[in-house]
């Protein structure tokens, strides 16, 4: 077949431009598996093989890598914009939080102590028995304890 540097094996002479085309098919493939140890181990492309089935590049640098489940700051440091916002943030809001809790506590432990006053009696027995003169009832459950409960 003359001088032709390509060899097929129906004999047909190549197309023009044939040549030129292998030859940057094969520089591509070249460059693929010399850039194949760089390429991450968790890419989908990694197990993939650039010269087809059967040949496979060992993941040996990356084996023994922990796979991270979510992103990871490196360092927090404390002279970022986020610390001193966070520390602003607090030195602001957690004094008037802490007024504004108490007085809502004091507020409600007022109310339900008019409502329902905690008095010491000298003898239970004899207070349940004016209680249930004064209220009318006759069929009352006491638990009896260190407070006594009435249950109607």
């Amino acid at each position: 077949q003359g001088s032709s540097l390509i060899c097929h094996p129906t004999g047909a002479k190549p197309r023009a431009g044939h040549a030129k085309a292998m030859l940057l098919g094969r520089i591509a493939l070249a460059n693929r598996i010399a850039a194949a140890p760089l390429r991450s181990a968790f890419s989908p492309t990694a197990a993939r093989s650039p010269l087809g089935v059967g040949f496979q590049f060992s993941a040996q640098a990356t084996r023994n890598a922990a796979a991270v489940s979510y992103p990871r700051t490196l360092s927090v440091r404390m002279d970022s914009l986020m610390a001193k916002c966070l520390i602003a943030a607090i030195i602001h809001f957690v004094p008037q939080d802490l007024i504004f809790l108490s007085l809502a506590f004091l507020a409600a432990h007022g109310m339900a102590s008019s409502i329902s006053p905690c008095q010491k009696q000298p003898d239970a027995a004899a207070a349940l028995e004016e209680f249930k003169a004064k209220k009318g009832l006759e069929d009352v459950k006491v638990t009896t304890g260190r407070t006594w409960r009435i249950t109607l």
